[in-house]
């Protein structure tokens, strides 16, 4: 049976609960493990580590410091994520994102023989307004995209752990808020055709100066 490790750097933000929740409804025959990775950073009324524990969910907390790596915040706790995890399978889910109920039998289909897999996200506002589907910049090379680089969003791959763990140092040691952007270039070299699920399967919460930039380019759902 296929099994999958969701790498969630976190602060404990109310919105982890919802991530878990959704994790937990997933409606496929690959299982999950669950990787909350913590340090001393920690969201106002959030939780001890320990709470968040159950049988396919752990907490690692990290000494003070180490999910902050210049102007990439978690990036190192990925990289840790990387190399803690024993499935076959990697992907990404940070604390501001819940998944439909289908997110992972969607990219278990768009695997099919495939090394890395990638899904689309709906965008929203920290007020909780809905911006609309991501069609135009977390594609990678979609011919379709609106902007003139490529990326993926780190919550939106998928990948085999070998290529994580092969590519982990650059999540640690980048200073930059651009780790997606390495892990792409490096999967689009190095592990084949991808996958792509054609659905947006996720649901994203932007930072704040980013939502107009978002209301503008987003598709209407």
């Amino acid at each position: 049976m296929n099994s999958v490790t969701v790498i969630t750097p976190t602060t404990g933000r109310a919105t982890l609960r919802e991530l878990i929740a959704s994790v937990d409804r997933q409606s496929t025959s690959m299982t999950a493990v669950h990787l909350l990775l913590w340090d001393d950073v920690r969201a106002a009324a959030a939780a001890p580590p320990e709470s968040y524990q159950a049988a396919n969910r752990y907490s690692i907390v990290l000494p003070p410091g180490s999910g902050r790596n210049g102007a990439a915040p978690g990036s190192a706790l990925r990289a840790i994520g990387l190399m803690a995890a024993r499935t076959r399978w990697v992907t990404f889910a940070d604390d501001d994102v819940r998944w439909n109920d289908d997110h992972l039998a969607l990219l278990e289909a768009a695997l099919a023989g495939r090394r890395w897999a990638s899904t689309l996200r709906t965008v929203w506002s920290p007020q909780g307004s809905c911006l609309g589907v991501d069609r135009f910049e977390s594609v990678g090379d979609d011919p379709g995209r609106g902007v003139p680089y490529e990326m993926i969003d780190n919550n939106c791959m998928i990948f085999e752990r070998i290529l994580g763990v092969a590519a982990a140092w650059m999540y640690r040691e980048t200073l930059q808020y651009n780790d997606d952007r390495l892990m792409y270039q490096f999967l689009k070299e190095r592990a084949g055709a991808r996958g792509r699920t054609a659905a947006p399967t996720i649901h994203q919460i932007c930072p704040e100066r980013l939502t107009e930039f978002f209301r503008t380019c987003c598709a209407r759902a």
